[in-house]
């Protein structure tokens, strides 16, 4: 009997060292799925030079199908002929929540000419997390991501927060990890996306 109360002790503490060895590697897996890359951070003492995203400006807009949290299907040719902000956030990553608000500034002017808002939510769960339903008042599509997240990757994006404006021609003028390097808003387009609209 004391052998088989020491070998039920034993995988008791062998399956609670490998629970705590795993979360210790998730943590860490997602802290650097979070984090910019080393050298761009976006914070005030940024460098210019080019975004370490994934996207830089002059990339082609990817092929894609995605669905939303309201169940529509968004694509690349659902978005083309008029201006498009795009916004790929984790829910492992601190900045990804504090940049809605700012988020939000950009989305109006982007709308104000013409163009739409994306986002995605990388996470488990992310359809019904709080920074799901507060991007639902900024974006026009909000795409809950699992942790493969196969929009973002179809786009190349390698760090949150990421963002990236796209004119109507489906070319990137502008992409950074954080929200300065968008500057102040697209380049002006809305008299292209009109007279792209038959």
């Amino acid at each position: 009997m004391e052998y088989l109360v020491a070998g039920l002790v034993l995988v008791v503490a062998l399956t609670a060292l490998n629970a705590a060895l795993t979360a210790a590697v998730l943590r860490r897996w997602r802290a650097r799925l979070g984090a910019p890359p080393a050298g761009r951070h976006h914070g005030p003492g940024a460098s210019g030079g080019a975004p370490d995203l994934g996207i830089a400006p002059g990339d082609r807009m990817p092929e894609f199908t995605a669905t939303t949290a309201a169940g529509a299907t968004v694509t690349r040719d659902g978005l083309a002929g008029r201006p498009a902000l795009l916004a790929f956030l984790s829910l492992d990553c601190p900045g990804c929540d504090d940049s809605v608000p700012e988020l939000a500034e950009h989305a109006r002017r982007v709308r104000d000419a013409g163009g739409r808002v994306l986002a995605t939510v990388v996470g488990i769960e992310a359809d019904a997390s709080d920074l799901a339903a507060r991007l639902a008042a900024v974006a026009d599509h909000v795409v809950p991501e699992p942790l493969d997240a196969p929009v973002g990757t179809a786009f190349g994006v390698r760090f949150y927060p990421g963002f990236a404006h796209y004119g109507p021609d489906g070319v990137a003028t502008a992409a950074s990890v954080g929200l300065e390097g968008l500057g102040e808003a697209a380049p002006p387009s809305a008299p292209a996306a009109r007279t792209a609209a038959p």
